[in-house]
């Protein structure tokens, strides 16, 4: 990725978490925002902030599984430290996380990059088919809530014409003829993307596997406890039940799917709005955002520093 990208994209990513934490924040009384936080009890935010660390430890453990080959030596305490340490970048750039773990396993296990960025798209489309089972349950569950969560703040605001869709396909159909003649020109680019290829397949021998599988049910369990917790932090949040758990749950993981630093303001929103549906008032439900949001960068941050000094130890090591 070229220095003038990585800046572009970043300073876009910027403006525009600016602009969403402002619409979302503006309106709020600051105040009365901090005077919840004398009633808060802390205990279920470091329980929070604790379970997270597995977070991390099972997302290394399950890329260890795509990577594995009789040809490399791959300890999960390495690779777990790597996770850590990308995502610790993508709060200062944006979608970098992924391009900053493939290079640093390259540089801590003589990976190539090509290769596991490939089992990073595997590992994305895998977590993209765990979302749509997560949101499927949920609709079992609250069918008339996620029908209309979905309309008011997601359908509402896609721009349906068709010129777009034909715009997408002609784009498509012209970066496959690229793709297409410089694997036929280019030995280097041909080399590259079987070694993608050879990554991205790799969640074929995967799929199947107890460890892949257990280890993706258990980062999902994680990630809903993760919010869970919190609901016992403080007492507006105090009676919600698991519905309202995997609601956070999936509006959380919509919220970090946009294009900002670390999910900020789209996160926030799509929490506290699908949290109305469960009577709390929508600065509560804010609060509560802001709440698990916030631990969760500091615990990373935190994690981050140290994660990054074991992995400068490490290759200061490898390399002589």
């Amino acid at each position: 990725m070229k220095k003038q990208n990585i800046v572009i994209n970043t300073l876009l990513s910027l403006v525009l978490g600016c602009v969403l934490v402002y619409l979302v924040f503006n309106s709020l009384d600051v105040e009365l925002f901090l005077a919840k936080l004398s009633g808060i009890n802390y205990s279920w935010i470091y329980l929070s902030m604790l379970i997270s660390i597995f977070e991390h430890v099972l997302r290394g453990y399950r890329w260890n599984l795509l990577m594995r080959t009789s040809e490399n030596n791959l300890t999960t305490f390495i690779t777990t430290n790597v996770m850590i340490v990308s995502y610790f970048f993508a709060l200062f750039i944006p979608r970098f996380n992924d391009v900053a773990r493939c290079y640093l396993i390259s540089k801590t296990n003589k990976i190539n990059i090509s290769t596991s960025l490939g089992t990073v798209v595997s590992e994305r489309i895998f977590d993209l088919i765990s979302l749509l089972l997560i949101s499927a349950i949920f609709i079992l569950v609250e069918f008339d809530l996620f029908v209309g969560f979905v309309e008011n703040y997601i359908i509402s605001n896609i721009d349906f014409k068709v010129s777009n869709y034909i715009i997408s396909g002609i784009a498509l159909i012209v970066l496959i003829f690229v793709i297409k003649h410089f694997t036929k020109k280019s030995t280097f680019f041909s080399s590259r993307l079987k070694e993608f290829k050879n990554g991205m397949l790799s969640i074929k021998k995967n799929y199947r596997n107890k460890g892949f599988i257990i280890s993706t049910i258990l980062l999902w369990v994680i990630y809903f406890l993760m919010g869970y917790v919190i609901f016992f932090s403080f007492n507006e949040t105090i009676n919600l039940g698991l519905n309202a758990g995997i609601a956070v749950l999936v509006a959380g993981s919509l919220g970090m799917i946009v294009p900002v630093n670390a999910g900020i303001g789209a996160y926030h929103f799509l929490v506290a709005s699908i949290l109305i549906s469960y009577n709390l008032d929508y600065e509560s439900g804010l609060f509560f955002a802001t709440l698990l949001h916030t631990s969760q960068i500091i615990c990373l941050a935190v994690l981050g520093v140290i994660s990054s000094v074991i992995l400068f130890l490490k290759i200061k090591a490898e390399n002589g």
